[in-house]
């Protein structure tokens, strides 16, 4: 037994306390057991990347991950080829005349986080309560790795906890492959998203910009360049991609609102 479920317990049964000065007692405890939880993770880099690519890799998330959310060159390289590049053991089977060959992780391409917040401002706001504590503010799933051969993808999927529904966050599915162009490698890919300049191979535009977590309770900016987050998970965007000679890169997509 943990030891804030003893005292929980140790509260429930000493019938001396009051209910609101239990309530009170086991909010403080909670909200001292989370920011321990908090600063914990904070402390820890590897925390900071997806675990499922870590995992593929068997590389720490330092690797591609320095200043965060920025990509490193390897960290590029590995968007580059569609998030398929892996450092484990895989399933394969050979193909044959008729049959189609087997190359595939052994295991599925999962993580999730969980994000608390605690929110107060300078100055209490109208109608508000200043000192919001969430928890959790969001929970997200992600589907991210090699998902076959060729084909690799960051899929996130994220509760919101005030609004109380999922949510399809950001997407970019992918299919790469290379060949030579006058001697020299060219790696080119498919791109399938649902924000535009989340597919950015540096991962510094607009969609990874700072900041990339905002709060439910805070005055924020009301006004925002349209590619600024504006369209994000509202629209559909099909774009392709090459980098020849790891020298000279280019990238276009064609972004469609949804109805």
């Amino acid at each position: 037994m943990s030891k804030a479920s003893s005292i929980a317990m140790g509260i429930h049964d000493n019938r001396g306390l009051d209910r609101s000065t239990a309530r009170m007692f086991m909010a403080r405890v909670f909200a001292l057991a989370a920011l321990a939880g908090m600063l914990t993770l904070a402390a820890v880099p590897e925390a900071r990347g997806v675990a499922s690519f870590a995992r593929q890799t068997g590389l720490p998330c330092s690797s591609c991950h320095t200043t965060i959310p920025e990509l490193t060159p390897l960290g590029r390289l590995f968007k580059l080829n569609g998030f398929t590049a892996t450092g484990i053991t895989q399933i394969t089977s050979q193909g044959g005349p008729s049959t189609a060959g087997l190359n595939i992780n052994t295991w599925l391409p999962l993580s999730a986080f969980i994000q608390l917040s605690n929110t107060v401002t300078n100055k209490p706001q109208p109608g508000t309560q200043n000192g919001n504590f969430e928890f959790p503010q969001a929970v997200s799933l992600f589907l991210a790795g090699e998902y076959a051969t060729h084909v690799g993808a960051f899929v996130q999927v994220t509760y919101d906890v005030q609004a109380d529904h999922f949510t399809w966050d950001n997407t970019d599915i992918r299919y790469a492959n290379r060949t030579k162009l006058a001697g020299k490698e060219l790696i080119y890919g498919i791109t399938l998203n649902n924000n535009p300049t989340v597919e950015d191979l540096w991962s510094s535009t607009p969609a990874w910009g700072f900041p990339g977590v905002g709060t439910d309770v805070a005055p924020s900016p009301t006004a925002a360049t349209i590619i600024d987050g504006t369209l994000g998970q509202d629209v559909a965007g099909l774009g392709g991609y090459a980098m020849w000679n790891n020298h000279l890169y280019g990238a276009a997509t064609i972004s469609r609102l949804g109805c």
